[in-house]
């Protein structure tokens, strides 16, 4: 690139791996990883400990929407760890990124709704975790060196644009737009908001 002003962006759907390594890698994962584990994240693979991520998503937007029901009784808890959110977000961004390649009207209806479950937890403010929309909203951000908010929240939307770039709906995006208007509203060194820091980069990588 060298001192060059101008930075050209390849569109994804313009590169083509024929890779002896990547290539069957890249297949590998979109027939078999990417389904097996949208059904860890259901909680229905026989024999593996529980994942709980997309049972605290239909929790979170239950309790958020006491009109829907996903069947998840809600006098249950949050399950898994503090930063169970990103798993989901890892794996739409991955599935999204593999729509760009391999068009696929199941896998693209699969992500859409998985995206309105997760939109559906989404607070008025923006806020989307759902180990505090279960467990205490009054808690939120009160630990965001060790509780992975902004972690989730960065990985949720790099999910997000992955999920845009692919099937060009902007739904999700939006949300976590939302989210990021929430965290900006509430956190900062300026006086009366939140002052902290995360543990991970995550937040920031997304943001670029």
């Amino acid at each position: 690139m060298g001192n060059s002003k101008h930075t050209e962006f390849v569109d994804l759907k313009d590169i083509v791996v024929l890779d002896s390594f990547w290539g069957p890698f890249m297949d590998r994962v979109r027939t078999r990883v990417i389904p097996y584990q949208w059904e860890a994240l259901n909680d229905r693979i026989p024999g593996a400990e529980p994942s709980y991520c997309m049972r605290n998503f239909k929790l979170a937007a239950e309790l958020t929407h006491p009109e829907l029901d996903y069947g998840v009784p809600r006098d249950t808890g949050h399950g898994g760890c503090v930063f169970q959110d990103s798993d989901f977000a890892k794996w739409i961004e991955a599935a999204s990124y593999s729509l760009v390649w391999h068009p696929n009207k199941a896998l693209e209806h699969t992500l859409d709704e998985a995206v309105e479950i997760v939109c559906n937890a989404q607070q008025n403010d923006g806020y989307l975790n759902t180990y505090y929309i279960i467990n205490g909203l009054n808690k939120r951000f009160t630990n965001l060196k060790d509780n992975h908010e902004l972690y989730c929240f960065g990985h949720l939307l790099e999910g997000a644009v992955a999920y845009y770039e692919a099937t060009g709906k902007r739904k999700f995006l939006d949300a976590l737009i939302r989210y990021a208007e929430c965290i900006d509203r509430l956190i900062g060194p300026e006086d009366g908001k939140l002052h902290g820091y995360p543990g991970h980069e995550i937040a920031e990588m997304a943001l670029v």
